[in-house]
């Protein structure tokens, strides 16, 4: 199958039928070949698993700041340590500001390693949560480390099955 937009190929496994392919990563439409030397132009396609540690790192760091960002300006240096001296109020908001971050960083990740299948989306802007998770668990203990890497590893794979759909 040859991509009519970029010229890349995906080879057709013994068996296999044209229809295991919709389109090309780039959107482009995919006509069957009997021959590559028909097209001198052609670029073949890797469709392993795509995981892109640049755009991974980038999407941890944008959280990691954001976060810290969002933190100081809602609590400022007033940090309580017992979530019943908060406001419910204070707690919404640093909760929704967090679900949002979560899923744009996972969708960053995504966007930035170039992911155009939901699967390797889901990789790479999942990985974002699951090292946030990580790091909470060492800090805060087993079960913060499974409910961080199960909510933040969710909400960054949702962020990079979206950037995946637009990609597409």
């Amino acid at each position: 199958m040859i991509c009519e937009k970029c010229h890349r190929h995906y080879p057709l496994d013994e068996g296999k039928s044209s229809f295991n392919y919709e389109k090309c990563e780039c959107g482009g439409k995919l006509r069957y070949s009997s021959s590559l030397e028909e097209n001198p132009n052609i670029k073949p396609v890797n469709t392993s698993n795509k995981i892109k540690f640049t755009g991974v790192i980038i999407g941890f760091i944008f959280l990691f700041i954001s976060l810290t960002l969002s933190v100081i300006a809602l609590f400022g240096t007033n940090i309580h340590i017992n979530t019943l001296n908060i406001s419910s109020r204070i707690l919404y908001i640093f909760t929704i500001s967090t679900v949002i971050l979560t899923v744009t960083s996972g969708s960053l990740s995504s966007y930035i390693s170039g992911s155009g299948r939901y699967r390797d989306g889901a990789i790479n802007g999942g990985l974002v949560g699951v090292i946030l998770g990580l790091i909470l668990g060492i800090i805060g203990g087993v079960i913060v480390l499974l409910s961080g890497i199960l909510v933040f590893g969710f909400l960054s794979m949702l962020g990079g099955l979206i950037s995946s759909f637009l990609r597409k």
